[in-house]
């Protein structure tokens, strides 16, 4: 049994440093190569992630190997800082895409969500960022919202009625034909991304979740190959 752990963490820790290098060689592919600003926003959480995984992998399997008491050390500490951090991100994430907690906080006509999300996503250098990918993707917000009765000429020109938009709505009005602008700006299409965002994030918290079950496991199995290592020191094995 105490041979089959110290197995058992060695190969968890390969294929760890292997999605390390996975995660660098990803990194150093969007650097390489042009692409839009969404895409270069995964360059350095790609790198941070593989870096980190490297180093601890390392850390690990140089510590089962030979049988090296301090170096186990750090890597427990460091695996149970990294499930305590995983555990409170997940925490906030429910928190903050908590619809109650939206309701509670704001009264525009982005409600639904919190003003965290509203302030770190809807507003500011943040959206301009988010705005670009969203011209890159072509996405709904290149058009006026439909309860606003707009008449389309073409794929790329909206006319307004004679006498007004359908509803008083300042997104109605917020809407240009301009391409560099169009409906970016109005609060339908920042509902919309923060919609998209929110469920996303519900699905991050539910794979935080599975991901902090691996590391307890990893991390046990840890303690066991140290209370190997130090047991057999003791016997002078």
């Amino acid at each position: 049994m105490p041979r089959f752990s110290n197995a058992m963490f060695i190969a968890l820790n390969l294929i760890s440093l292997a999605m390390g290098f996975a995660a660098v060689f990803c990194s150093a592919y969007v650097q390489m190569h042009d692409g839009s600003a969404c895409q270069k926003t995964l360059e350095m959480p790609l790198l941070v992630t593989g870096l980190f995984l490297l180093i601890v992998s390392t850390l690990g399997l140089v510590g089962a190997c030979c049988r090296t008491d301090w170096l186990l050390c750090i890597y427990l500490f460091v695996m149970l800082i990294s499930i305590l951090g995983l555990i409170a991100f997940t925490v906030f994430v429910l928190i903050v895409t908590n619809t109650f907690v939206g309701k509670k906080v704001s009264q525009n006509r982005l409600h639904d969500y919190s003003y965290w999300l509203q302030n770190r996503l809807a507003d500011g250098k943040n959206w301009q960022e988010i705005r670009s990918c969203l011209a890159d993707a072509n996405s709904g917000c290149c058009k006026p919202p439909v309860y606003c009765g707009l008449e389309r000429k073409n794929a790329t020109f909206w006319t307004m009625p004679e006498n007004g938009p359908a509803v008083s709505d300042s997104d109605c009005a917020m809407f240009s034909n301009d391409q560099k602008q169009l409906c970016y700006d109005c609060n339908s299409c920042k509902g919309g991304v923060l919609a998209n965002i929110k469920r996303e994030w519900r699905l991050l918290a539910v794979l935080n979740a599975c991901v902090i079950g691996f590391l307890i496991i990893i991390f046990w199995i840890g303690c066991c190959v140290r209370k190997n290592i130090r047991y057999d020191q003791f016997i002078g094995y």
